[in-house]
């Protein structure tokens, strides 16, 4: 009985320990099957564990090279179509139908005229040479070395160009109405300008605008192409700037149209009088000068402004700190020009003159008429009257008006003012006047009428001359004593006047100018003054960007300087990672280079290519020669672009190379690996199904222990 119930006793142990064994091995099962491998544990597999180590190193390693030649073969291939769209945009530039050969014909509008009475003309476009689009205003002041009746007439293109000739269409023969005026200074330079001048006689002004409509498409191709290449130097890959050498989250280029700006300020008219002042803007800062009368030129009262903002900036620099305003002046006969000196850097500039207060006539006429006679008497024609303006006739009998046959007909002008101003235009007409009978009732003689006709007036002008401000200043009996008296002159000179001048001093504001008639022959006389201002002026124009060749560069920057264009170049920063290329080891014993900089010298000169192109359709004048030079900086530019191209052709064939190798090998790794830590799913599954079918009659039997008595299992 004792020996019954030990082996039951032991029976019992015995089953737990295999229920305990049974749920190892279960788990066994259970990890292999989901798992897929034999064991995670390196033990199990004996001698295999330490190749099975080797094998997934060599899986890791592969991994990782696998990974850096996706993310490096991502940036290649968006540098290498970005370096095609490149080279389309060479192709586009480089074609005749879209960049022409030549300039084509300019257009040259109607001319306005701010004083036609003046001045007249038109543009003689059949004899005119242009260079360049601009807005030409022709300006006409006193000469101050021609003859009495002489005007400096001045062509400008307001872009520093300007040509100057001193003309008189009251001479004896005339001055040929018909001038051309050779454009000398800035983009128009050598412009000739062919005018019909058909009235000159007074300060005035007048303007026209010359177009070149062919190069307008060109020229908004090439701001396109510009645009377009930004876009392409600024593309990212992932979270990189691919053109931005190593600086990855930098964006590489900003304004690629960037170009020193370029201001031009003319001089028009005389160089007035002493006190005058010229003031000058540029930015907010305010420069002035002041005339002393010493000046013999425009230019050295240009010189005086520019030695303003080039002294100051000179002594900045030379103590290293930065120009202000980053400004350069330069002085070219009457014009001043003012040249930023960063590329991008803009600045408002403008210009005033201010004349001396006492040197303009703006109060008292120079010419005051006295009461005008004038007969209102019907011509016969619709009951309209014809008034005709005369000076008071003065007789031998002062009750005959008009005068009855034998006697003279006498005229007085009055001459009134203090001060007389260059420019200012004293004239006097006198007209054959004759009494026209109507008879319209024979029976009624009362009924009848008379007109008077005048014929054809002779008209006589002087114009102040800066000569004849001094002279008239100087006059004894005042200047309009002066003036008087060149009146005077001008009409006894003239041998079919109508009447004899004399002239009555009353000094100092005032003189009479009388008219005595040379026969019976009545006569009508008018006076007249157009009193001018100082015409001293600034035009003041910034040129359009890449008119002048000057405000771009066209050298190739090197490391680490920066070209304007980098965003990082305003800063002053010098970076030699702007230039960085990559290099990637694609396995143990190949290194792979790539990536492209924007400053790539191919890059610059295609920058730069595109900017003279720029240029060449901004400069009609110098289109061709300019245009030659573009195309050969594009054409190397395009060989450059197509080497940089090819290069990365062979860097995406050596990545795809490296791709290839590395996914096979990862692919022999993985058989090598499951050659010695796979199992078989199916048998794993019937020997896991085993298991569990047997732990589960295990469990069964032991269930069935537990619940005897203690009293039934001692039994």
């Amino acid at each position: 009985m004792t020996i019954s119930r030990v082996s039951s006793y032991g029976n019992y142990l015995s089953l737990l320990n295999g229920i305990n064994g049974s749920s190892s091995t279960l788990a066994d099962l259970q990890q292999q099957f989901n798992s897929g491998i034999k064991s995670q544990d390196l033990s199990a597999y004996g001698t295999q564990a330490s190749q099975l180590l080797s094998l997934k190193a060599q899986y890791a390693q592969h991994t990782g090279y696998a990974t850096a030649v996706t993310m490096a073969t991502t940036q290649v291939n968006a540098t290498e179509k970005a370096l095609s769209s490149m080279q389309t945009i060479v192709s586009s530039l480089l074609s005749s139908a879209n960049i022409p050969a030549g300039a084509g014909n300019p257009t040259v509008s109607a001319v306005t005229s701010s004083n036609s009475g003046n001045l007249g003309l038109a543009v003689d476009t059949t004899k005119s040479v242009f260079n360049s689009s601009a807005t030409y205003t022709v300006s006409a002041v006193p000469s101050n070395s021609g003859k009495s009746g002489s005007y400096d007439v001045t062509v400008s293109d307001g872009m520093g160009g300007v040509s100057t000739k001193t003309l008189n269409l009251n001479t004896i023969p005339p001055d040929d109405g018909q001038q051309t005026f050779q454009i000398s200074g800035g983009p128009g330079d050598g412009a000739s300008v062919a005018l019909n001048i058909n009235q000159l006689k007074g300060t005035g002004s007048a303007s026209f605008t010359v177009g070149y409509p062919d190069l307008a498409a060109p020229k908004a191709l090439l701001q396109g192409a510009l645009t377009q290449l930004s876009s392409l130097l600024n593309t990212k890959a992932g979270d990189r700037y691919i053109f931005s050498g190593s600086r990855y989250d930098t964006q590489p280029v900003g304004d690629l149209s960037a170009t020193k700006q370029v201001t031009k300020m003319t001089f028009n008219g005389t160089l007035g009088v002493a006190g005058d002042t010229y003031e000058m803007y540029v930015g907010d800062k305010r420069y002035t000068y002041v005339t002393t009368g010493s000046e013999t030129s425009p230019s050295d009262i240009l010189n005086g402004l520019a030695a303003q903002i080039n002294g100051p900036n000179q002594t900045l620099m030379g103590n290293g700190q930065k120009a202000n305003p980053p400004v350069t002046a330069a002085v070219s006969g009457n014009v001043l020009t003012l040249t930023g000196m960063d590329a991008g850097y803009t600045f408002n500039a403008q210009s005033n003159v201010y004349s001396q207060p006492g040197y303009l006539n703006s109060v008292n006429g120079a010419a005051t008429p006295t009461t005008a006679y004038t007969p209102a008497t019907t011509d016969g024609k619709d009951g309209v009257y014809a008034q005709f303006m005369t000076q008071q006739a003065i007789a031998a009998d002062p009750t005959a008006t008009p005068p009855v046959a034998g006697q003279q007909q006498i005229d007085q002008v009055n001459l009134n003012g203090g001060s007389v101003d260059v420019g200012d235009v004293f004239t006097i007409t006198m007209g054959n006047r004759n009494t026209i009978q109507v008879i319209s009732d024979d029976a009624n003689p009362a009924n009848n009428t008379s007109y008077d006709k005048v014929g054809s007036p002779a008209t006589y002008s002087y114009v102040m001359t800066a000569a004849d401000i001094a002279a008239a200043k100087a006059d004894p009996n005042g200047p309009m004593n002066f003036v008087a008296n060149k009146l005077a002159g001008l009409v006894n000179a003239d041998p079919q006047r109508s009447a004899d001048a004399a002239v009555t001093a009353n000094p100092p504001l005032s003189a009479q100018l009388t008219l005595t008639g040379t026969g019976t022959q009545r006569f009508a006389t008018t006076a007249t003054v157009q009193n001018n201002t100082n015409q001293n002026s600034f035009t003041t124009n910034t040129l359009d960007p890449f008119q002048d060749a000057t405000s771009f560069s066209t050298g190739i920057t090197t490391p680490p300087n920066l070209p304007v264009y980098d965003t990082q170049y305003s800063s002053g920063a010098q970076n030699t990672a702007a230039y960085a290329s990559s290099s990637l080891n694609v396995d143990d014993s190949t290194t792979a280079t790539y990536g492209i900089s924007s400053n790539d010298p191919a890059i610059q000169n295609l920058i730069i290519g595109i900017k003279q192109m720029l240029s060449a359709v901004s400069n009609p004048g110098t289109y061709t020669s300019m245009m030659s030079t573009a195309r050969s900086t594009i054409i190397q530019a395009q060989g450059q672009i197509r080497q940089l191209d090819a290069s990365t052709v062979n860097v995406q064939s050596v990545l795809g190379t490296a791709a290839t190798n590395h996914k096979n090998a990862l692919a022999d790794i993985e058989n090598q690996i499951g050659n010695i830590q796979n199992v078989d799913p199916t048998t794993v599954a019937a020997q896991l199904q085993a298991a569990l079918n047997q732990q589960q009659g295990a469990y069964t039997v032991a269930g069935k222990i537990a619940s005897l008595s203690l009293v039934n299992f001692l039994s």
